[in-house]
């Protein structure tokens, strides 16, 4: 399922000399691209993907042509059937920095297949990312720990791998590109992902040179958000890894990549979850829980305005942060559904609770991993993987019925009480 998308190289305007660092650009001000985003009326897709397939749908060549997007992000039909310009230039800006070398392995070359079963389960033999990714270098038992700059941070990455600053703003008519302009301050910053899971896979770090540590407030959502409505492509999903869920760098940022499948959770079924989420104002977010998946999990619907969803959803976030739980996020069709996952897998894991025949596979179910793309290291697993074995090992991250149902009427009782419902 990699290397679907073809890039056209006529975009590739970024040029970054590899001997500087990010920070380098940024206490400089020196010029780099921008992508600015204005504050878009929300996109309220057909939910295609959580009750049916991608058989009627057809993801456009990257390389159409079009001038500054200037759509105000309704959609026509399912999916705007021309890809946006936000995709075209992160494709091939991708594609150049895969020319250079700058990533540890090649993708592309990665095996990928879907899992028979109900589930539809997609499985990746990555060996690269096995032996290459950067390790973690923080303790797994807290979700909040203060910024360490003596270890990696993305304030250190090479110049090369940065793509673009990106600005959102609400005095801005249209979405536009602007190929060099000086770097602000502590801008918002994607980058590539040099040990990547797919194609186009990129970073996204918020406020870069203010070394934020990696926990989420509704602001720093919100950027998120905005990111993942520039996409017109239904393959592009947006994530987060709080520390203890398989977040390798405490240092604040998302991931991003294009599938060209649905995650499995997307086309779970939802049902009403326990508390009072079904009493809320007038066009706030509908809240849901995932039913008939390995993982329980809560997802947070698009009913109003972006800013309405960023709100919810932060302060969620907030709470699992002060509640010391760890989770994931998995922002899927524009923005229009955020799943908030709990993630207990790395606690098990201490606490020997997890069986020998999960933890020599080596998965470490992340944001992606526990959607449904479950990534192998070692061929032997990939070649055996099954979807019952693959659900087994996915259940050893989730809660038990009565964790989620004490978790969603506490966490319901704590958003009531901020007033954000």
């Amino acid at each position: 399922m990699t290397g679907t998308m073809h890039k056209s190289k006529s975009e590739s305007v970024i040029s970054l000399n590899a001997n500087r660092t990010v920070a380098d650009i940024c206490k400089g001000g020196q010029e780099m691209p921008m992508w600015r985003s204005p504050h878009r009326i929300a996109s309220m897709p057909k939910r295609t993907r959580s009750f049916g397939n991608f058989g009627d749908q057809t993801v456009p060549e990257a390389d159409s042509s079009s001038g500054n997007d200037t759509s105000s992000g309704g959609s026509a039909g399912p999916f705007d059937l021309e890809k946006s310009k936000f995709d075209r230039l992160i494709l091939s800006e991708w594609d150049d920095r895969f020319e250079q070398g700058l990533f540890r392995y090649d993708v592309t070359n990665v095996s990928t297949k879907a899992l028979p079963g109900e589930l539809g389960i997609v499985a990746q033999l990555n060996e690269g990312r096995a032996s290459k990714k950067r390790p973690t270098e923080f303790t797994m038992d807290k979700v909040c720990q203060e910024f360490d700059s003596t270890k990696f941070n993305f304030t250190k990455a090479d110049k090369g791998e940065v793509l673009l600053q990106f600005e959102s703003c609400n005095q801005t008519p249209a979405a536009e590109f602007i190929p060099s302009v000086a770097a602000a301050d502590s801008p918002h910053v994607v980058l590539i992902n040099v040990s990547p899971i797919e194609y186009g896979h990129i970073l996204l770090v918020p406020r870069v040179t203010d070394c934020l540590p990696q926990q989420l407030t509704p602001d720093l959502f919100q950027v998120a958000l905005r990111m993942a409505v520039e996409s017109w492509n239904p393959y592009f999903r947006v994530g987060y890894n709080s520390l203890g869920a398989y977040a390798t760098i405490n240092h604040l940022h998302f991931q991003a990549y294009y599938l060209d499948a649905p995650f499995p959770i997307e086309r779970a079924p939802t049902g009403t979850p326990p508390g009072g989420w079904t009493k809320r104002k007038r066009n706030r977010p509908v809240v849901q829980a995932i039913k008939s998946f390995p993982v329980r999990a809560l997802v947070f619907i698009l009913n109003g305005c972006i800013e309405d969803l960023a709100l919810l959803v932060g302060n969620a976030c907030k709470f699992m942060q002060e509640q010391n739980i760890p989770f994931n996020v998995l922002i899927a069709d524009r923005g229009a559904r955020v799943f908030l996952i709990p993630n207990l897998f790395s606690a098990r894991l201490a606490a020997g609770a997890v069986p020998e025949e999960h933890v020599d596979t080596g998965v470490n179910p992340a944001v992606f991993e526990i959607s449904g793309h479950l990534l192998y290291k070692r061929e032997v697993d990939f070649d055996g993987a099954s979807e019952e074995q693959a659900s087994n090992l996915l259940s050893h991250a989730s809660m038990t019925d009565d964790e989620f149902s004490k978790l969603s009427v506490q966490l319901h009782d704590a958003l009531q009480a901020r007033g954000v419902l």
